[in-house]
């Protein structure tokens, strides 16, 4: 950026801040309605900073204010100028960000959000060899090819096109930072890549047999007894959420964030199936949509472990049989500490003892799907619809779209179409041939 001067294409209105005082004045640049400010000093040379106001008394008052407090830092031998770097400007960023968690969904964004955005940026820092950049001496048109290096020359490049594009967005939202603060007078232009097909980025389901395969590991590992009361403890609580979650299709953030008052049974129903199905309110604001909805689900003896699990006694005729005085608590908890949600890093490290132990018992699957928590619900919708269940009821109960459902669940289309595929066909035993019908 040129330097500002009292003529010039980027100099206009400039104003002595103290008369015949020709070191220090206020300027407008010519896209930009606020003053800026132009201080000459003796030793460190020239600040040049915005004032951040658009009156001109104002910016007079700032002007002067400013001056004042450079001469006081001069006299106690303090540098005057202090120059941010792009990663110092970073951390502000950031903790702007940090403002904005928020619970309730689409009002802000969620602590995993947060901490993918940090993640972003310190890809940016390698990007630039681990520099801290003076903004002046950025080179912006080199991260145009951000996404080219990431693929190629990082040193753990994504899987997916996806993942970079989402880190590309986070350092145009650093860069639209710095401008709209008015430290850089552009956003850099950052070439996007060509994303995968939606089909491609989904997480994959497991098939009936490979979920019928993994039972007996699962409930192996819940029942092991070499292990510490409090880690038997975190794995009951976590084979009753990965049931629970295939039988009801809610998602994972859904689950973990449960109390026993979203937990009722169904007045609805009678005989055997009073037993066995109930509801579950999922609240608005632990939903990604956040619109809020009640499942239908066949899940009311694992809500029952868990409650036999957190030590709640049974009270009422009527299913969760929870007492009052603990239906505020969550129903994935620690260890008897009802009020404190199941940690993440246990999920976490429960989930990869799983996928170890899925492998070491042949179930080389799970190291060629992409499988998580998430997939559990993924494979309850598939499994539904391979039932034959109505789309429209699946996809209110799942808390998606028809259309999603549609779209990313065809891959049982083929098996369920025996019968319509086959309209008209005649087949002969002898030699298995097909003859379609002619057409007139």
């Amino acid at each position: 950026m040129p330097r500002a001067r009292e003529s010039g294409s980027w100099v206009s209105e400039p104003i002595d801040v103290f008369d015949g005082e020709k070191r220090t004045y206020i300027y407008k640049r010519p896209k930009t309605k606020k003053w800026q400010l132009y201080i000459k000093t003796e030793n460190e040379g020239v600040i040049r900073e915005s004032t951040k106001k658009e009156d001109q008394e104002e910016a007079l008052t700032y002007a002067r204010e400013r001056w004042y407090e450079i001469q006081g830092r001069q006299r106690s031998g303090l540098k005057v100028k202090r120059e941010k770097k792009l990663f110092d400007f970073a951390e502000e960023f950031l903790e702007e960000e940090r403002k904005r968690i928020s619970s309730v969904p689409r009002k802000g964004i969620t602590k995993e959000t947060f901490r993918i955005k940090r993640v972003h940026l310190r890809w940016l820092q390698e990007f630039f060899d681990g520099r801290n950049p003076k903004l002046e001496s950025l080179d912006r048109r080199s991260l145009y090819n951000y996404g080219t290096w990431r693929q190629k020359d990082s040193s753990t490049p994504p899987k997916t096109n996806h993942t970079i594009n989402a880190e590309i967005s986070t350092i145009r939202s650093l860069f639209t930072y710095l401008y709209t603060n008015e430290w850089i007078d552009q956003v850099p232009p950052i070439k996007s890549m060509k994303t995968e097909a939606p089909e491609d980025l989904r997480r994959d389901y497991l098939t009936l047999a490979e979920w019928k395969s993994m039972l007996p590991t699962l409930n192996a590992y819940r029942k092991d007894k070499t292990t510490t009361s409090r880690m038997i403890y975190n794995r009951n609580v976590v084979y009753c959420g990965i049931v629970i979650m295939i039988n009801s299709a809610i998602r994972i953030g859904e689950l973990k964030q449960l109390k026993w008052s979203d937990i009722e049974h169904n007045p609805h129903l009678k005989g055997e199936d009073r037993q066995i199905h109930h509801l579950i309110n999922i609240r608005g604001e632990t939903t990604k949509t956040g619109k809020p909805r009640r499942v239908n689900s066949p899940t009311q003896v694992w809500f029952d472990r868990l409650r036999v699990l957190s030590g709640i006694p049974k009270a009422g005729k009527n299913f969760p049989h929870i007492p009052n005085a603990y239906k505020d608590q969550y129903v994935f908890c620690k260890e008897q500490k009802g009020d404190q949600p199941f940690g993440l890093g246990t999920w976490n490290r429960c989930w990869k003892e799983i996928k170890d132990r899925v492998i070491e018992a042949g179930g080389d699957w799970m190291n060629k799907k992409n499988i998580s928590y998430y997939s559990f619900r993924h494979s309850g919708i598939s499994f539904a619809v391979q039932r034959g269940v109505n789309h429209l009821k699946l996809a209110r109960n799942a808390g998606t779209g028809l259309r999603y459902i549609e779209a990313f669940y065809y891959h049982h289309e083929a098996e369920l179409s025996t019968t319509d595929l086959s309209k008209g066909r005649t087949f002969f035993a002898k030699n298995t041939e097909v003859y379609e019908p002619l057409l007139d």
